[in-house]
């Protein structure tokens, strides 16, 4: 008998906890972010790494700037959106500053992209996404060349933000990243709210 979306996702985040591909990650990580959110999500939510709350607990914070942007335009967690991330786990190196031997957040690698996409692959197969809302320039980058053969690498969000890019499987829209507009203010929150107001509208079509 085939189990359900959810198992697999189950059997997922278990898979994604044991990892080990790079050995860098698992040595300095707290633990690897799995996606969160519905199993037959209409939407797939995908960012770059797992934030600084989410690698401690191993899930999105409860007050984070995206759960309360979902919130705001009344989709659930429980039934429209999986929110997940292309490496699963926070890119890290040493601090030399500190005397304790701390570390500081890195920019993820080719490598760490190469080995953690096939996690996200296996998302996309199990939940089968009307949409995947990609957020940042880096994220929608990667994800047009893996899954649209999109090599050109685009340097401005501006030119991509709200465009919609099909392949036979899902639709890929790419947004700003919500901390990129509430607290860098690269565009108007009215306008990014409204945004992805529309692109509810958008779901109500498919």
């Amino acid at each position: 008998m085939p189990i359900s979306a959810k198992e697999s996702l189950k059997e997922l985040s278990e898979e994604i906890i044991q990892c080990k591909k790079c050995l860098d990650l698992a040595k300095l990580r707290k633990q690897p972010a799995a996606g969160i959110g519905a199993s037959n999500a209409r939407v797939i939510i995908v960012r770059n790494y797992p934030e600084e709350t989410a690698e401690k607990t191993g899930i999105l914070s409860a007050n984070s700037l995206l759960r309360k942007l979902i919130k705001k335009i009344n989709l659930s967690l429980s039934k429209d959106v999986y929110i997940t991330y292309l490496v699963k786990c926070t890119p890290k190196e040493n601090s030399a500053s500190d005397a304790e031997g701390g570390t500081v957040a890195a920019k993820s690698s080719k490598k760490h992209v190469n080995n953690c996409i096939s996690f996200f692959s296996k998302e996309i197969s199990i939940i089968t996404p009307h949409i995947v809302i990609s957020l940042g320039l880096d994220v929608s980058n990667i994800i047009l060349e893996k899954y649209f053969s999109i090599d050109k690498k685009y340097r401005n969000m501006t030119k991509i933000h709200m465009r919609i890019f099909e392949n036979p499987s899902f639709k890929l829209v790419p947004f700003y990243e919500p901390e990129d507009v509430i607290l860098a203010k690269k565009i108007p929150e009215d306008k990014y709210f409204e945004d992805f107001k529309n692109l509810h509208k958008l779901l109500k079509v498919i």
